[in-house]
């Protein structure tokens, strides 16, 4: 990975740690479908006006009952299933848990082909059990229902990855995003009028859905495809080992929830996997990752 492009999964990690940070303000007065569903409509109103202007929405033509799915499998169910376990668990261990995409994104597409890689993989995953077995405890008796949640929605992340990068190569990324964004916030959009507050939301919880949808879902998707074309999708949701990092500390620093020892350490083996994990190839690995690469297209 060059530079240009850990600084984009470094950006992207910073603004998807605040994620959680938005969901769990935005509960004090709404509920997780309303959430999700204002941050997915907000997110494609950015996403299609970027699509809009490039003329790639055309290209969705044919493909709407496929993109639909990838929606509901990469984004509608996981960003919903994080809004209902956010009820239960911090908001720091939402952000830790979803560091399990990368472990289910190696198994599904064996990206992780290197002694090293796997180290990194298995060093990330020490990390993240670390910080779970400890706050899970501690986040009470819906503690383990909220960490289950969010857990199925790492694994929809790491599956609708791995489908984005198979199945959907030939349309534009702008394109493909405009569409499962829109489809997900429409068929949300049922469960959301079902749901709606009694009372006016506060500016506070209007600020943190507004950030959530334009930055959260909106440009970070968009960073995110962009580092999926540009280092593969493997590599990109390394985003999810560092992005607790950061969840971590705004939870800390603004919602005065707690970091103690093990929680450091946890965070340090995250790092450590994720740079582990990242680690380039030798050239003989690359020839086998790129052989593997022909024969997968060749087959599919």
């Amino acid at each position: 990975m060059d530079r240009r492009s850990f600084t984009v999964l470094l950006l992207l990690a910073a603004t998807w740690g605040s994620s959680y940070l938005f969901i769990a303000v935005a509960l004090e007065d709404l509920g997780p479908s309303v959430i999700t569903f204002l941050r997915l409509a907000l997110g494609a109103a950015v996403v299609v006006a970027m699509a809009a202007r490039e003329r790639v929405l055309s290209r969705l033509r044919g493909r709407l009952r496929a993109v639909t799915a990838l929606g509901v499998v990469q984004l509608g169910a996981p960003l919903l299933l994080i809004a209902v376990g956010e009820q239960d668990i911090p908001s720091a261990l939402a952000g830790t848990l979803v560091a399990a995409t990368p472990v289910f994104s190696a198994l599904i597409t064996r990206g992780a082909s290197t002694p090293v890689q796997l180290a990194g993989v298995a060093v990330g995953f020490v990390g993240v059990a670390l910080l779970l077995g400890l706050d899970a405890t501690a986040a009470g008796d819906g503690g383990l229902k909220g960490a289950l949640l969010v857990v199925l929605a790492a694994l929809g992340y790491a599956v609708g990855a791995a489908w984005l990068a198979r199945s959907f190569a030939d349309l534009p990324r702008l394109a493909t995003l405009s569409g499962t964004m829109t489809t997900s916030a429409l068929l949300l959009l049922p469960l959301a009028l079902l749901d709606l507050p009694t009372r006016a939301p506060d500016v506070e919880t209007v600020a943190s859905v507004a950030a959530l949808g334009v930055l959260g879902t909106g440009v970070a998707f968009v960073l995110f495809y962009r580092l999926v074309a540009t280092v593969g999708p493997t590599k990109s949701l390394l985003v999810t080992y560092l992005a607790p990092v950061f969840a971590v500390g705004y939870g800390a620093l603004l919602l005065d929830e707690r970091i103690v020892a093990s929680t450091a350490t946890g965070l340090g083996l995250v790092l450590g996997g994720a740079y582990l994990a990242g680690a380039r190839p030798t050239r003989t690995s690359r020839t086998q990752d790129a052989t593997t690469s022909v024969s997968s297209s060749t087959s599919s």
